[in-house]
């Protein structure tokens, strides 16, 4: 493995990743740090251009959104490879390895790769001040793409959409999921402003997949789209789901494309419509689930041309239940129930609380719960405190970001709730192992991820991606 190594062509994995997270990183910086200004798309067309324009050289689907968009990107991925199409998959924040980040066919980046790829990154961009963390890795994963062959890569935006790094793409198709309100300091304080720079991933003429979408932001999205001739589905309108059976290891629901003539004889009229399967729990996830499918629906032109000889409905619907997303409503343990969920706004805690309630009906929790200054704390303890026995706070370890402890237990305490302060979230782990309580853990991504890496730790649990961690990330986060 490549941390048993010196060096490789010149750079070390944790060289590699001292080095892109020297660069000005706005995943862990304090927001006062932060000014729009910097983000600049032309540094990144620069970058691209010096290595030799490598996103040119696949197709791709571009998905924006508040929530569900890394749900979305991931069924769609695992579709695409049930369907023998070679993909690259590029998502963020990581839960544990930052290799989680680039995929090709569901394999992480090797730390080889890493090293080699940041080597070319960083020649091409030393002289090209301000580039940030996230234009690095960017550009780091389009290379990735482009050396692998993909045909067809699947591209989370990272903040936003119309300054984002990755808004360099030409996509086949761009995909909006739910908007909410998140990043209000930078992206607006109105639904219509934030989705203003969701759709700005929406390009001339290029056909466009949105959720069902509050009337604020689909008013926007619905101008935008028709300002560009950018043909526009609905899921929720043209498309509609409803859960059959929810269990809790799966869920199960059937998708119809609306307003098409069908009869007793022949239900179903697209290919696609039908009974599907996920793993993922929740409603919020059926409905990213009915968004893979419809985007894939609109893409049957486009896939065609790239080789795909056939639109199979069984390979989606195998894609579809294969598909794995951890610290998304991930059950650790059954019985006491253990629920880790990286729901990091008040609308994402609201779909938590009912998620919670419909797979584990009756039950109250101990919520373990850390967040960062920019979230809505207040509107998270919220959301879940109808279903909450008491409260344990504390933070990420060694994140600028992280909300202090205290303060979140002054908030509950306000609310009369009962709550502890853990010095750690290593020692609020050592508790739940042993609780006979149900226990979830939530607030951030951040956050979760640690948990997750102390359940693992403490159980011994085998947990995807925490077992991918090598020694030089341990340190390096």
């Amino acid at each position: 493995m490549i941390y048993d190594r010196d060096y490789l062509h010149g750079m070390h994995y944790a060289d590699a990743l001292n080095y892109l997270y020297s660069l000005t990183n706005y995943e862990r910086v304090h927001l006062k740090d932060y000014t729009p200004r910097t983000l600049d798309l032309s540094r990144m067309t620069r970058l691209l251009e010096r290595l030799g324009a490598p996103h040119e050289r696949f197709r791709s689907i571009h998905v924006a959104g508040t929530k569900g968009k890394g749900s979305t990107c991931a069924f769609l991925a695992a579709c695409l490879r049930q369907l023998g199409v070679r993909v690259g998959l590029y998502t963020s924040p990581h839960l544990s390895s930052f290799r989680e980040r680039i995929r090709v066919d569901g394999d992480l980046i090797a730390p080889e790769q890493v090293a080699e790829l940041t080597q070319q990154v960083k020649a091409a961009a030393d002289d090209i001040p301000g580039v940030t963390t996230f234009e690095a890795v960017t550009a780091l994963a389009f290379l990735h793409f482009a050396r692998a062959r993909v045909a067809w890569a699947v591209v989370e935006v990272g903040l936003g959409g119309r300054l984002d790094a990755t808004n360099v793409i030409l996509p086949e198709v761009s995909v909006i999921t739910s908007i909410s309100y998140d990043h209000t300091q930078i992206l607006g304080s109105s639904l219509s402003q934030i989705a203003a720079e969701k759709c700005g991933i929406i390009k001339p003429a290029v056909p466009v997949v949105s959720q069902s979408q509050h009337p604020e932001a689909m008013a926007v999205i619905e101008r935008v789209a028709y300002e560009r001739s950018a043909p526009l589905t609905v899921v929720g309108k043209h498309w509609r789901w409803s859960v059959e059976a929810v269990r809790l290891t799966k869920q199960s629901f059937e998708l119809k494309k609306a307003a098409q003539p069908r009869t007793n004889d022949h239900p179903f009229v697209n290919s696609l419509e039908g009974h599907y399967e996920i793993a993922l729990l929740g409603r919020h996830q059926v409905e990213n689930a009915a968004t893979a499918v419809a985007t894939l629906d609109v893409l049957r032109e486009a896939l065609a041309n790239s080789g795909v000889t056939s639109l199979s409905p069984r390979a989606i619907r195998d894609g579809l239940r294969m598909t794995q997303w951890p610290g998304r409503f991930e059950v650790l343990r059954t019985d006491p129930p253990v629920v880790v969920d990286g729901a990091h706004n008040a609308d994402s805690a609201n779909k938590l609380a009912a998620t919670l309630a419909e797979v584990f009906p009756g039950r109250r929790w101990v919520f373990v719960f850390g967040t960062l200054k920019d979230k809505d704390a207040e509107g998270m303890i919220s959301a879940l405190s109808p279903r909450a026995s008491r409260w344990v706070v504390s933070q990420p370890a060694g994140n600028p970001r992280a909300q202090s402890a205290e303060l979140l237990a002054e908030m509950l305490r306000a609310r009369g709730a009962r709550v502890s302060v853990a010095p750690s979230l290593s020692e609020a782990m050592d508790a739940i192992v042993n609780s006979v309580e149900p226990v979830c853990v939530t607030g951030s991504l951040a956050f979760v991820g640690e948990a997750r890496e102390h359940w693992a730790d403490k159980t011994g649990a085998r947990l995807l991606f925490v077992a991918d961690r090598t020694p030089d990330e341990c340190i390096a986060r």
